[in-house]
């Protein structure tokens, strides 16, 4: 899918944001705090609704194209519960079905007119009144099996959130690759199916060797001590506090005898052999969130993982936040988008709505050094 634009509100937390368009390739900058990481969020969200999540006190409308090309509007809100204590969220207090929020309205709209038509008194789909359904759960959820549903439906299960600030390795796989193997025996199936990169990138060993060594000759470009990679099941006793067979990356540097696994390779190597079979292994449609895309990262991770980000040819949308100036220099300011926060309103602006200079350099400085930036929180 392709996310076009979002406005988002969250009546329980009393925050929200207006209407934010996206491009391909987006990056979100501004002052820490002033809700970045909170708009990634609230796409991300989107996609937990869609799959029957309720969500207190949201309200939302997105508009998005579909893989197809159909182009959609979908705009809803739940109601929102008070919390007895507000330092405790209300599904922690009750996990019960009748004290779940409700949907107060729920709209689906495309080219040719309304699809989903839901208030608290009615249900119309296609303009026929529905039984009483769930209302507790979207509209997408409970129709997902339905043809003209099931196209949008699928659309968001492509959102991933990809949160950098959280650390990706000193973790194995218990799930055994010669079992997924038997599911999953064809590069195709791998890339569309539900699983994480990790295990793409497993199954990618054993099934696609071509494929793989594209993702290895990419990271040896990154990492020229690196001299190859293996990702196997290990029963070494050095691995003998696991009671199941562990799926384990392995990489081999030039003039060291011993493999190196991948719980002891440092977290930006880790990352961005990921990343690099991200590119590779996602579907196309994929709309990838990515928060403080710098983190733990050298600059020659940055460099390639930039590069990848501007120059990816597949149907791929990348929506990223970031603080390292050199990141924000190497992507285009077109692509920029400034936020600011005016006590709970969260509001971006196009950075070429501005005048901050014709170089990279000057537009950076301009930027860092805008009152409209560095004001960042009113």
């Amino acid at each position: 899918m392709k996310i076009k634009s979002i406005k988002y509100e969250n009546t329980e937390q009393e925050w929200g944001f207006d209407k934010i368009d996206f491009f391909d390739l987006t990056l979100l900058v501004g002052v820490s705090g002033v809700g970045k990481t909170q708009i990634l969020r609230s796409i991300y969200s989107l996609k937990r609704i869609a799959n029957g999540s309720s969500e207190n006190g949201v309200k939302w409308e997105i508009e998005f194209q579909t893989l197809k090309g159909n182009t959609f509007t979908w705009k809803g809100e739940f109601e929102n519960i008070k919390a007895t204590n507000e330092l405790i969220p209300h599904f922690v207090e009750d996990e019960s079905e009748k004290n779940k929020p409700k949907i107060i309205f729920e709209d689906l709209n495309g080219s040719n007119g309304t699809i989903i038509n839901r208030s608290a008194e009615s249900f119309l789909f296609d303009n026929k009144e529905m039984p009483k359904l769930n209302s507790s759960e979207s509209a997408l959820n409970i129709l997902k099996e339905e043809n003209e549903i099931k196209e949008i439906f699928e659309s968001f299960k492509l959102i991933i959130l990809r949160d950098h600030t959280q650390k990706e390795g000193g973790r194995f796989s218990g799930l055994s690759v010669e079992k997924l193997k038997r599911k999953y025996d064809s590069f195709e199936k791998i890339k569309e199916s539900d699983l994480d990169t990790f295990h793409k990138l497993a199954l990618t060993y054993e099934v696609s060797k071509q494929t793989f060594s594209e993702i290895l000759n990419r990271f040896i470009e990154v990492f020229p001590q690196v001299e190859d990679i293996k990702i196997e099941p290990v029963r070494d006793n050095e691995f003998s506090n696991f009671v199941f067979e562990a799926t384990v990356i392995q990489i081999k540097e030039v003039g060291v005898n011993k493999w190196i696994p991948h719980n002891r390779m440092s977290s930006g190597m880790l990352r961005t052999l990921l990343h690099i079979a991200e590119m590779y292994l996602w579907n196309d449609g994929t709309v990838i969130l990515i928060d403080e895309f710098e983190n733990s990262l050298g600059l020659n991770c940055i460099d390639v993982l930039t590069e990848d980000l501007l120059y990816d040819e597949s149907n791929i949308q990348f929506i990223a936040t970031s603080h390292h100036p050199y990141i924000i220099n190497k992507i285009p300011f077109d692509n920029w988008k400034i936020v600011t926060r005016k006590g709970s309103i969260i509001k971006t602006f196009d950075a070429k709505d501005f005048d901050l200079g014709n170089s990279h350099h000057d537009r950076f400085l301009s930027l860092i050094n805008h009152p409209f930036y560095k004001q960042g929180i009113s």
